[in-house]
Formats: structure tokens, sequence, C-alpha cells
């Protein structure tokens, strides 16, 4: 029998399929809905896929805002609670990579709950007041699983410190999946995103807080990305490919919305908001040496790990994954001093994601993987003996 868990998940509808985009105004029409808002990721500004959400929401006076696309700050945020207010309307969309959907849950959060942002997050623990208009979510990329999470990550502008907001009320209610959508991200794009929701999946699996209702989807999630984000790579035209990367980072979302995440995560966060790097990069920097310390704490997990990523040790099959799609970097290329690694450990040592890593880490410990971590992954040991 399992022990006790708590299992959280609070989008509504989840519907995939290619052309599945084109469902959204009889879904709008059944709750009611008549003015749409697009946050629209600044890609996609004066593009096709602009024209074609102008011609299926036509019905419902489409007013579009551009999200910048870099990691969402205060500013952005800000932006798009204005644009979201002036707009008045009872339709929200999100469309873009999960920075589009993380301003857009907190913009949608601002309207219902007085600003600043910093009130929110002070107020971690109380409820947000939900916001009465339907929010539906689009990913254009296969990565952050944030249409399905209720949760958002938001760097304070002009600072290195990053708030985590967390509500079910900021869940989307209806997240569409089209895997056409994808076909035009660049291949780095693709890269990096499907190595973020890798690291979800993987540290979601190994997670402390793992339970016998995320392990099914964490699992599932590795297996499709292992095998369907390479081919997505190389033939970004592949819908089946695209289409199994969606799924899998959506059930990642799932997965750690309730297990929660790990040692390459907290070191992800840290190498972000000290020296910018593009989070799912800086995921596939950390997560093969992660996995390599949390070695001795994995059991019978690690060797299913290993096994879905085809490596000797669960490390070594996700350092051949991350060379498959071209991202076997080493952190020297980002932070070349012994004083930055000193900082991004001490960051990484006080995140809370430590301690739900199955093995708790120091910042003397990861001050030591951090070490590792300066050159590519050629000679990665299935354990580094800490």
């Amino acid at each position: 029998m399992s022990g006790p868990f708590v299992f959280l998940h609070s989008t509504h509808r989840v519907q995939f399929g290619p052309g599945c985009l084109s469902a959204l105004p009889d879904l709008a029409r059944a709750e009611g809905r008549r003015k749409a808002a697009i946050l629209l990721d600044a890609y996609f500004m004066g593009g096709p896929l602009q024209d074609r959400l102008s011609e299926i929401l036509k019905d419902f006076a489409p007013v579009f805002h551009a999200v910048p696309q870099h990691e969402p700050d205060t500013d952005t945020v800000e932006g798009a609670r204005a644009a979201l207010s002036q707009a008045e309307a009872d339709l929200i969309l999100a469309v873009g990579g999960g920075s589009t959907l993380d301003t857009a849950k907190a913009a949608r959060m601002l309207l219902s709950n007085p600003g600043p942002i910093e009130n929110i997050v002070g107020a971690m623990g109380m409820p947000m007041i939900a916001h009465d208009s339907l929010f539906v979510a689009v990913p254009t990329t296969a990565g952050t699983g944030s249409e399905v999470s209720e949760s958002a990550v938001i760097a304070k502008t002009g600072t290195d410190y990053k708030m985590v907001l967390r509500s079910p009320n900021m869940a989307a209610r209806l997240a569409l999946l089209d895997p056409e959508l994808g076909v035009t991200a660049p291949p780095g794009v693709t890269a990096t995103a499907g190595y973020d929701a890798i690291t979800h999946a993987v540290e979601a699996y190994t997670s402390k807080f793992a339970t016998v209702m995320t392990d099914p989807f964490a699992r599932s999630a590795m297996e499709l990305l292992a095998v369907s984000l390479p081919i997505a790579f190389e033939k970004p035209d592949d819908i089946e490919a695209r289409g199994n990367c969606l799924i899998g980072s959506m059930q990642a979302g799932i997965a750690f919305n309730s297990a929660h995440l790990g040692l390459a995560h907290a070191i992800a966060g840290a190498l972000g908001a000290l020296h910018h790097v593009p989070h799912g990069l800086a995921n596939a920097l950390a997560l093969p040496w992660s996995m390599a310390f949390n070695q001795p704490a994995l059991g019978a997990k690690g060797e299913i790990v290993a096994g879905i990523f085809k490596g000797a040790s669960s490390a070594a099959g996700l350092s051949a994954m991350r060379k498959k799609v071209a991202l076997d970097i080493g952190l020297d290329k980002f932070v070349p001093t012994d004083a930055e690694r000193d900082l991004v450990a001490e960051g990484a040592a006080k995140s809370g994601q430590i301690k739900v890593n199955p093995r708790l880490a120091s910042a003397a410990e990861i001050r030591v993987i951090l070490e590792h971590m300066r050159q590519p992954t050629e000679g990665l040991q299935p354990n580094l003996n800490l």
C-alpha cells in the first residue's frame, strides 16, 4: 500500500492534437465568453500565428500584447497586467513558451489581487483571489509544463532575486496542445525546452515527494522525451515527435506540480539569477552531474532512469541525451571564475528544492559539483563519491 500523499492538478481540460487550436472559439462560446486578450510571445508578433489567432478569434474582438522572450520579470508582468486591464477581456490566452505562460499567470492574478507583485509573494500561503476570466494556455514549446502547473517564477527587475507565485487559482482552466505550433521553433529552442522537460520528469520521479500518482506521469514523460526529443531536434517538422514532446512536457508538469523538483533546479535557479543562463540550458548543464551526486540514494529508480536514457547510470544516460541535442557545454562559458562559482553554490544551497532532492547537498558539496560541471561531460563518473 502507498503511504499518504497529496496530488495537485488544477487544469480542468487538456486538449491535444494537430490543429486543435481551431477548437478554441467553440470552447470559448460554451463558456459564454465575448472578448479575447492574447498575450503572445514576441517571436510570433506580426507573423502567421498572430494572423491565425486573429482569424480564429475574429468574433471575440481580439487584442494582442507582445511578451518579451527573456525570462519574465516584474516590469514584463506589469506591462502585461496593464494591457489586460485595458482590454477588459473575459477570455485571456497565453500563447508562447514558458516565459509567456508564466507572465500571463502572474499578470492575470494582479487583476484580482492588489499589486505590486511583491504583495502576492509576501502572502504565500494565503489564498489568491481568482479572476473571473477564462484562462487558456497554448504552449508553443515543449518544456516548462507551465500550461498545467499552478506556479510562476518571476524575477524582480534589476536584481538577482526570483519570486515564486503559487496558487490553484493561477492555473489555466484550459490547455491546448497543438504540435503544429512548434514546427518553426529553432533547433536550439527545441533542445533547451526539451531538456527542461526531461529535468522536470527526472527530478519529479526521484523526488522525496514522489508518489504513486506522480510516478506514472514522470516515467511516461521520460520515455516519450527520450525517444522523441532527438527526432524533433533533427526533424523540426516531424509532427508525431513534436506531439510526443508536448505530451511528455505536460506529463512532467503534472508530476512536478505535486512532487516538486531537486538539486539540478536549485543550481539552475542560481545560474539564472546570478548569470542569466537560460533556464533550459542551465538544467542541461546541471542535471547529469546532479544525478551523479544523487546516485547513492536513487536505488531502483536510478536503474529505471538509466534504462530509459540507455546509459550505464542515470547520469551517463542523461549526459548522452544532452549530446544528442547539442547541449554538451561546460560551465566555464558562463561562470568563469572561482569566486562566481562560490556564489552560485551558496545561492543553490539556499533553495527549498534541496530539501526534496533524494540526497541533501551542502554548499560545499554543490561547489564540488560545479567544479565538475566546468567541462563537458566526457568521462563523467556514475557516482561522485561525495
